[in-house]
């Protein structure tokens, strides 16, 4: 019989063969009789090999190669099925049904082409990723746990779609995600500058409860946006919040059919 164990080789007999791996798996050896295949697991979920694909490569499934081939421990799997019938109980969506690892991906290049910030929050305007593409001047602030506050209701406000000033002078623009018919998140872009920026330096450092002269040596760091460039800034928020709507709804749908199997059905 053939045995995989916790150091990830396959026994036969007295040779030991490399087994490569993706995901680290813990406890005692694995008996391979206990692995599913690709092939089954997509009969199990009703979903397509691409699926299966994508879902180990944004960490949603875990798995490991034996031969070359995927396999997934069936343990595994069936606690990773109840945990998606608790996410996809029936009740209305929140933000919790997000793949953040894959809205942080996404938002970093969005962030990186429009040469702004770039942030995910809840609709409360808590951080639900790191912000991306963040500058020095924004980040000093960020540090604060005043700073951190006044973000936060400047991302809250960015829901709405317009153009908002933050407590900085800086611009924020941003877009609501949505599911089914709810909304559950907000994509914002910010850290900004508009035309005619002249910020109050002593002020915002007293406010915030630092040093003006930490905060001078940095403030080239923010990036300017001229009039023109809103509206491209404006329409890959918009953009960027549909594509996390659709990755949102494909996500609940999934977690609906799981639970639906789960229900009805046993490893």
């Amino acid at each position: 019989m053939l045995y995989l164990d916790a150091t990830q080789h396959i026994r036969f007999a007295s040779n030991w063969l490399p087994c490569y791996t993706a995901g680290q798996f813990e406890g005692e050896n694995w008996i391979l009789e206990d692995l599913l295949t690709t092939k089954q697991l997509q009969e199990l979920l009703q979903v397509d090999r691409i699926t299966i694909y994508r879902m180990l490569g944004d960490g949603r499934l875990r798995g490991f190669k034996v031969g070359g081939q995927w396999r997934f421990s069936r343990q595994e799997i069936e606690g990773w099925l109840q945990e998606q019938v608790t996410l996809g109980d029936g009740r209305q969506p929140s933000s919790g049904i997000l793949p953040l690892s894959c809205v942080s991906a996404i938002q970093g290049i969005c962030a990186e082409a429009l040469n702004v910030a770039a942030v995910t929050v809840d609709l409360d305007g808590t951080p639900l990723t790191d912000v991306n593409n963040s500058c020095d001047f924004c980040s000093a602030i960020l540090v604060t746990a005043e700073g951190r506050r006044r973000c936060s209701a400047a991302w809250k406000n960015a829901g709405d779609g317009q153009v908002h000033t933050c407590h900085a002078g800086l611009s924020c623009l941003g877009a609501l995600i949505r599911v089914g018919n709810e909304r559950v998140a907000i994509a914002a872009t910010c850290q900004f500058a508009e035309e005619g920026w002249r910020p109050d330096l002593s002020a915002l450092a007293r406010d915030l409860g630092l040093k003006a002269e930490e905060l001078g040596p940095i403030l080239g760091s923010v990036r300017g946006v001229q009039d023109g460039s809103l509206d491209r800034v404006s329409r890959f928020v918009k953009r960027m919040a549909d594509t996390f709507s659709e990755i949102g709804q494909e996500r609940l749908e999934l977690l609906s059919r799981l639970r639906h199997i789960a229900q009805v059905s046993t490893i």
